[in-house]
């Protein structure tokens, strides 16, 4: 039954409207039989004008909920529009179990490392987890800035940036791109060379697929980045880890049946040891990849945070037959959920892999990599690399003195001259179970060194990240941490403690 409230501030018809679709949803309508009243009718019934029922006939009818036949009448649509947006459960059958067959893609690729990465208490992305490697200081970046270049980027181009975008990546990005690798990491490119990407991982994927076909060999440094054996994973290529020594991957003594189609590595910073690789090594390994037509996929991760002297030019700027495949991310620089990486690519793979950018998913928003351009050609890229790079640095030492205050008498702390994590070495094996046992709740996420390895059997150790904390929450961080230690049993053989990692190796 309709009532109006004439002393509402809802409009006569609207109140109308609202009630007739309410009567209507909740069935007291015949539905295929059920002709309304004429407006006319309907108005002298409730005391309102015919314009009232009209707008509210009309509102109703453009919706799908009445439907008007010309010298008939108005009548209830059969079905109504709620019918379109949700499922029959009555006509659903329950689905018999059936084995899920997976595709041998999926199956070959590596999982995680149970039992060897913990998260004491909170998940990887709560702001209270403390001392989880591998996490840029996000609060500390200039989101004034950026929202402002994005309104003006917004206001003059407009509509164009809603529209699809080149599988290339944004034009002006790219020359940014090419301008700071040429000038900053040493480079040798020109903007045709770069596309721009969602991220490390579709860089390793699109250069996977560029070059690999399935079953080709892929070298992967070991211990190294667990993604990258993952996504090469996923490309088809068959997995052979290599060992990293003090000058970075070991190319020899490997048998010549097992030679690669691709080298990945991380010579800047070799994640997770943080060893530089020599210029020695480099050059080898340039020269082995001529050699087996076999290209380098370079990841520069964290060459820009370096903290003893200037960053070390890529490994891209030596090469001169072609062989290098140069990826970088923005997603440790600015922040992670940017998902806007680069490749620089040899000029006769760009059509190639431009392609295979266009078959994942076209591009990446147009709007973040206008905004990207903009950031960067206006010189506040590099002001942050510039500011970030004292931060961490201070982050660093109070992380040096805080650990070894703390925690030295358990472990042999290393931290290299790059990057933004810590290896912290056990100097007792009989202190590995004692951190599976640390009470829940802590708020710390650690990693042991083991979660990175194949083959590798380094003495054991775990990661622990500083970038992303204050001074205050590194020392709380630590703090926790150790009086979560001091509750174990300590073990009387410290003198029995592992010899110092590089003495190892």
């Amino acid at each position: 039954m309709v009532r109006l409230d004439r002393a509402a501030a809802e409009p006569l018809h609207r109140q109308l409207y609202r009630q007739i679709r309410d009567e209507l949803r909740s069935g007291n309508f015949s539905r295929s039989s059920s002709r309304l009243p004429s407006s006319r009718a309907l108005a002298a019934e409730l005391g309102v004008s015919r314009i009232t029922v009209n707008l509210a006939f009309s509102e109703l009818e453009a919706e799908g909920y009445l439907i008007a036949k010309t010298g008939s009448g108005t009548f209830v649509a059969d079905p109504l529009p709620e019918a379109f947006l949700s499922a029959d459960h009555a006509n659903l059958s329950s689905p018999q179990a059936q084995e899920t067959h997976l595709s041998d893609r999926v199956n070959q690729i590596p999982d995680q490392r149970v039992g060897q990465e913990f998260d004491l208490g909170a998940t990887a992305a709560a702001p209270g987890v403390l001392l989880q490697s591998g996490i840029p200081a996000v609060d500390e970046f200039p989101i004034a800035v950026w929202e402002r270049l994005r309104a003006q980027i917004l206001a003059k181009k407009g509509a164009n940036l809603l529209r699809y975008g080149s599988n290339r990546g944004d034009a002006d990005l790219r020359k940014a791109v090419a301008a700071y690798l040429c000038d900053f990491r040493g480079a040798h490119c020109h903007p045709d060379q770069i596309l721009i990407v969602a991220g490390m991982q579709q860089a390793m994927l699109i250069s996977a697929m560029a070059v690999l076909d399935p079953g080709d060999r892929a070298w992967i440094e070991d211990p190294g980045f667990h993604q990258a054996r993952r996504v090469l994973a996923l490309a088809g290529a068959t997995i052979v880890p290599r060992p990293v020594d003090g000058e970075g991957i070991v190319i020899h003594g490997a048998s010549k049946r097992s030679a690669p189609r691709i080298i990945y590595v991380t010579p800047s910073h070799q994640f997770p040891l943080g060893v530089t690789m020599s210029l020695k090594r480099r050059k080898a390994l340039l020269e082995f990849a001529q050699t087996h037509a076999a290209y380098i996929l370079e990841d520069d991760y964290n060459a820009e945070f370096r903290f003893t002297g200037p960053p070390l030019p890529c490994l891209q700027g030596l090469d001169r037959s072609g062989r290098v495949i140069y990826a970088g991310t923005m997603s440790k620089i600015l922040y992670p959920s940017l998902r806007l990486g680069y490749l620089l690519v040899p000029a006769p793979l760009a059509d190639a892999v431009a392609k295979l950018r266009a078959v994942m998913d076209q591009h990446s928003p147009t709007i973040d990599q206008a905004t990207l351009a903009r950031f960067i050609a206006e010189g506040f890229y590099l002001s942050h690399v510039r500011r970030m790079r004292k931060i961490y640095s201070e982050r660093r030492e109070v992380f040096r003195e805080q650990f070894d205050k703390l925690l030295g008498d358990r472990f042999i702390l290393e931290i290299a001259d790059a990057g933004l994590h810590a290896l912290a070495w056990f100097r007792s094996k009989e202190d590995v179970p004692l951190i599976q046992r640390v009470e829940p709740g802590l708020g710390v996420r650690i990693s042991f060194l083991s979660f990175f390895c194949i083959d590798a059997k380094p003495p054991p150790a775990l990661l622990l990240g500083f970038a992303a904390w204050s001074p205050a929450q590194i020392r709380e961080g630590l703090a926790r941490l150790a009086r979560a230690l001091e509750k174990q049993p300590v073990p009387g053989q410290r003198r029995s403690a592992f010899r110092n990692r590089n003495s190892d190796r």
